[in-house]
């Protein structure tokens, strides 16, 4: 999944610094040899991004494909609403707070150099929540469209709890991102590529 990700940090066609990733779609069949990025829609608030990866036989194998939307203005960090509670029925299948430090490391090795993971309040980069929990499940073939509804930010407890289509991330009571596993298709791309 990194070398996905460092493709699509190395997008040097506009400046997506302070834009955050509202929404992406991940599949991964096997290993990727090769690489391409694309630019695949840009306006002035919503651009599309899409990473392919090709095994040595030229199939489709993986592919990383994002939604950034620019706020019109940065928000401010929220006020957690009872830092226990869940509001969810399912059973938390994972949790994690994420460091300032952890924010840094993935930044240095992924490329990611929005100002938005930097600095007092630093928001989590989506990809680096989706990289450590697939790293945590074992997970080497599947599909997964994610929606990230609300920054989470270093120091805040993210918690998982699982649903009939995937899975919900929450923060102290809020929703802030939705997880949900896709059908096995022929083709590995073009998830999200319809916003």
């Amino acid at each position: 999944m990194m070398q996905l990700i460092q493709q699509l940090a190395a997008c040097r066609h506009y400046d997506f610094s302070g834009w955050f990733l509202a929404e992406a779609s991940l599949c991964l069949e096997r290993k990727a040899c090769s690489f391409s990025l694309e630019v695949c829609r840009k306006t002035a608030r919503r651009a599309v991004l899409q990473v392919l990866g090709w095994d040595e036989d030229g199939r489709y194998r993986q592919s990383l494909t994002v939604l950034l939307v620019k706020p019109l203005d940065l928000p401010g960090k929220a006020v957690s609403v009872g830092a226990g509670s869940i509001v969810s029925d399912g059973e938390a299948l994972w949790r994690h707070v994420f460091s300032d430090e952890e924010i840094q490391a993935y930044l240095a090795v992924s490329g990611d150099s929005n100002e938005i993971h930097r600095g007092k309040d630093a928001v989590v980069p989506g990809l680096c929540f989706l990289g450590r929990l697939l790293s945590s499940l074992d997970e080497d073939d599947l599909r997964w469209r994610c929606k990230f509804r609300k920054p989470v930010y270093a120091g805040e407890e993210l918690c998982l709890v699982g649903t009939p289509a995937g899975m919900e991330g929450y923060v102290g009571g809020r929703l802030v991102s939705t997880i949900e596993r896709l059908p096995h298709k022929e083709r590995v791309y073009d998830e999200i590529n319809n916003v």
